[in-house]
């Protein structure tokens, strides 16, 4: 009956289902048994674990050290109020204050170098096993169509 149904609506959009078909389609495509397949899918599993494990790490290692330069500024930042506090003159002031501003922007400067090398190091870290899997998945499911 769903074949007729089929047969009914191609002829009422007078449509031919064989020729609607791109032509070679389904020889692009292997066949892939049960267990294979089972195989495939552990082995992807196993790469999108290893990606995350990857990226886990990685963030946690970018957040130490942005806690460890959010310290390290606080600690600079209280010294230099410390400082402050024991300053005598206005010019001694204006001294302590760019001091600390310009430890601050290379400090600033320094880590931004910093975490952008280890985001760099975690995005290639973490996209490499998946990028293996896109390949084997490619090789997988499909062949080379001969002409």
């Amino acid at each position: 009956m769903v074949a007729k149904s089929k047969k009914a609506v191609a002829a009422a959009a007078d449509i031919d289902i064989e020729s609607a078909a791109v032509p070679g389609a389904m020889a692009l495509f292997s066949p892939m048994s049960l267990d294979s397949f089972a195989d495939f899918s552990r082995d992807t599993f196993a790469a999108v674990t290893k990606s995350n494990r990857a990226l886990s790490e990685g963030l946690q290692a970018i957040g130490h050290e942005i806690l460890a330069y959010a310290t390290s500024s606080l600690e600079s930042a209280s010294q230099t109020a410390t400082k402050l506090l024991g300053a005598k003159t206005f010019d001694e002031v204006i001294q302590l204050n760019s001091d600390l501003a310009r430890a601050a922007i290379g400090t600033l400067v320094e880590r931004s170098a910093k975490l952008s090398e280890m985001s760099v190091a975690l995005a290639s870290e973490t996209f490499a096993p998946l990028g293996g899997r896109v390949e084997a998945t490619l090789n997988k499911l499909t062949r080379t169509a001969t002409v």
